[in-house]
């Protein structure tokens, strides 16, 4: 019995430890690496077809995919960002297609995947989920700003597609007020306009009479007009803006893909042509290089390795459905299922292709590396908030002037009821302010927005600069917009109370050849040779020291410049003479006498310096003449005493 027992412990033992060898030296067929029927696709293969190169894949095992849990794809129009959303036209076209037009917003999460603890990952290890959590946080908020950005300037661009609602408001709203109040209150005015004209012209006054007349005419067939076609004057305006900026936009908007049919390889009709209008092409360049980008560094660890670019498109794709799978499930919700299944069967199957390939991106896509999920999402974040900054207030401010054209529409017959009379005409003229406004805020902000997203284009997609130095820069030509169109500045004159010429022609402009124009003057002050003594009806007045005479001159010996020598005097008949027989030069000359023209003062400016005095210094003594003798005598110039003071 005893050795009965110890055969069987040792065929026990010898059974248990060759189960062991057999597992060991004999792994499963799927932990050997995964060999593509027919060879392995390059990197251009990838890109160009991945879902042949995906079919050429190994098939994971059931019983290794028991416990993976692939993600659950999601649709273009989910999350946050799907208020924003919407199926591009262009969509539907044969030709090149962006991530934007293909799956909206889908897929931009992430999930935890085949983790060591296996099935009980989440509840073994929770600090993977709770870090892929904070990381899906931050990319709802950035795709939310990318999209609210993508549509408004969609609609910007295409105004029709956002106020085609406004057409029957404007129609019935500008009818109503033109006939219950223009056509009513419109009389009352044109008898205070013929009143007003009968008092001028008795005041003979027929150019002001005129002018009001002419005025009044004016206001009311252009107040007529647009109420007779309220929504074509509205269009008209549109469709001129649109069509100058739609120049602009294909100039040196996002770049087009179009292939030139000579050098198409695909036969299928517009294949190659480029049927996307310039928004939707600037929507696929920033959701791509804001959005994709840094959902792949979050999930292989980089944008640009070897790994990314061969399968980040196909584990995209993997867990997005794209517009026409949307479509197709709403036509046919049969199709759901399978199509999920598919998809979760490509993820395993390129997520395997890359354990095998690259262990640390594999890390990444495992979710182990949560840090960097979380990095890879707040600089999501930043790079649109850096790239909505001016994006998306151009597209506002387009938006407010396509605005500001159907209210002026019905706005117009209230204010010109009072604008027919020429003196009460404010309210119109700053009507026609607003307007103006608008069509320079439509054109300017255009055109910056399409060389804002051309500039944008060429920085993410040059390969040299680096991830960081593109969002600096992306960020610096943001600023540089704000700064040179000052849109607060813009939104502020849509009030109408500036004038057209400071909307045409900037405040800054005037300033700035103003200050060039004082800036040029020359101060005759400054050059020494004029004094300035007053301002005479907004003139500044010189009087210059050369042409004073030598009594008003001041003090300063800087002023005592040479002066003309004094004009010799014609001998005539004999003048008067003074008592006190100190009769000057010019008390002799007679006053029949013409004087001699003098030469121009220099105006040179004169050297400093000291120069004797041209008139002949007084005697120390004065005279006294006394009437009763008819005598004259001298005395010094001393202090007198009076006679009662001695």
């Amino acid at each position: 019995m005893v050795r009965r027992g110890l055969a069987l412990l040792m065929t026990m033992f010898v059974m248990v430890v060759a189960s062991i060898v057999w597992a060991v030296a004999a792994p499963p067929a799927s932990a050997a690496p995964a060999r593509a029927p027919g060879g392995a696709c390059s990197v251009e293969e990838w890109q160009g077809d991945f879902k042949g190169c995906v079919d050429r894949l190994t098939k994971v095992s059931e019983s290794r995919a028991s416990c993976l849990t692939p993600p659950t794809p999601s649709t273009p129009d989910s999350g946050l960002a799907g208020w924003f959303a919407e199926r591009p036209e262009s969509s539907t076209k044969n030709g090149p297609q962006g991530l934007y037009s293909q799956y909206g917003y889908a897929g931009y999460s992430y999930t935890t995947y085949d983790l060591d603890s296996g099935c009980a990952s989440t509840l073994v290890d929770p600090d993977y989920k709770f870090e892929t959590t904070i990381a899906n946080g931050e990319f709802m908020i950035a795709t939310a700003i990318i999209g609210a950005s993508n549509a408004m300037r969609e609609r910007a661009w295409d105004p029709q597609s956002l106020w085609g609602w406004a057409d029957t408001l404007v129609e019935q709203a500008t009818t109503a007020v033109y006939e219950k109040v223009f056509s009513v209150f419109g009389v009352i005015t044109l008898a205070i306009v013929g009143i007003y004209l009968i008092w001028r012209s008795r005041q003979a006054e027929m150019g002001a009479a005129t002018t009001t007349a002419g005025w009044a005419i004016l206001v009311m067939v252009g107040v007529t007009a647009i109420a007779a076609w309220p929504v074509r004057s509205a269009n008209i305006a549109d469709q001129t803006l649109i069509s100058s900026l739609s120049v602009v936009h294909d100039a040196v908007g996002p770049r087009s893909q179009s292939t030139p049919a000579d050098q198409c390889d695909d036969p299928t009709p517009g294949a190659c042509d480029d049927n996307r209008p310039p928004a939707v092409r600037a929507s696929d360049t920033s959701t791509e290089t804001m959005l994709y980008r840094n959902w792949l560094r979050g999930l292989l660890g980089s944008a640009d390795s070897e790994t990314a670019q061969k399968y980040g498109r196909a584990l995209y794709d993997a867990r997005s459905f794209s517009w026409r799978d949307a479509e197709r499930f709403r036509t046919n919700p049969a199709d759901r299922d399978a199509t999920i299944d598919a998809k979760n069967t490509q993820w395993e199957k390129v997520a395997e292709q890359i354990k095998q390939e690259d262990p640390e991106a594999y890390q990444y896509l495992q979710g182990v590396n949560g840090m960097d999920r979380i990095g890879a999402g707040f600089i999501a974040v930043l790079a649109a908030i850096m790239f909505a900054m001016f994006d998306l207030t151009a597209s506002v401010l387009v938006l407010l002037g396509f605005l500001v054209f159907r209210w002026a529409v019905i706005a117009a017959p209230i204010l010109g009821t009072v604008g027919l009379l020429r003196p009460a005409n404010a309210g119109i003229k700053r009507l026609g302010n607003a307007v103006v406004a608008a069509i320079f805020n439509i054109v300017i902000f255009g055109t910056g927005a399409a060389i804002y997203l051309f500039a944008v284009d060429l920085i993410m997609n040059t390969a040299t600069l680096p991830g960081w130095l593109q969002v600096v820069l992306v960020f610096l030509c943001g600023l540089v917009g704000w700064m040179l169109l000052r849109p607060y500045r813009r939104i502020t004159q849509l009030g109408g109370k500036d004038n057209a010429r400071t909307i045409t022609t900037g405040s800054w402009t005037r300033r700035f050849f103003q200050d060039m124009r004082e800036a040029s003057k020359v101060d005759p002050a400054e050059s020494g040779d004029a004094q300035v003594v007053g301002k005479s009806n907004g003139r500044t007045v010189y009087v210059d020291q050369g042409n004073l005479r030598p009594e008003a001159r001041l003090e300063d010996p800087a002023h005592s410049a040479k002066r003309a020598e004094p004009v010799p005097v014609t001998a005539g008949p004999a003048a008067p003479t003074r008592p006190d027989g100190t009769e000057s030069v010019r008390d002799e000359a007679p006053a029949t006498a013409a004087p001699e023209k003098k030469a121009p003062p220099n105006r040179q400016r004169r050297t400093p310096g000291w120069t004797e005095p041209d008139v002949s210094e007084q005697p120390s003594s004065y005279a006294i003449y006394r009437p009763e003798t008819g005598s004259t005598t001298s005395e010094p110039s001393t202090p007198r005493i009076r006679s009662e003071a001695k």
